[in-house]
């Protein structure tokens, strides 16, 4: 029950990530451009690994997987430099947000793995 919540909380990420960008208003010039699309491209990997949890039962690669995807969401904005307008500083704060929750939540779920002995021989 606890890892279906999770994995909604992921899945639920992965859209924001997806569609998040539109709803902020990010402007199309170059450093907010990349911040969509890499927001778009780790929203997908995030929602289907969501997807994949909640259809069978989850592994510890899962886990991994989310958590590389939030780091490199916390990276991305140092790493691409997405400049200093309002909307790339939102860009910046949304980008940071949601990879620290997509870290806490994997970490969160590899501590639930660990505490569940059963669970481990899958």
């Amino acid at each position: 029950m606890r890892t279906s919540v999770i994995s909604m909380v992921m899945l639920a990420s992965g859209l924001w990530l997806f569609i998040g960008g539109w709803l902020i208003g990010y402007p199309f010039d170059e450093p907010t451009v990349d911040a969509r699309l890499h927001e778009m491209i780790v929203g997908v990997i995030v929602f289907l690994t969501a997807l994949a949890r909640l259809i069978k039962p989850r592994r510890v690669c899962s886990d991994l997987l989310i958590a590389v995807a939030g780091g490199w969401l916390i990276a991305v904005p140092f790493a691409l430099s997405y400049g200093d307008t309002a909307k790339a500083d939102a860009a910046r704060v949304n980008d940071i947000a949601t990879g620290s929750l997509l870290v806490m939540l994997a970490a969160l779920s590899l501590a639930l793995w660990l505490r569940a002995p059963a669970s481990r021989s899958r």
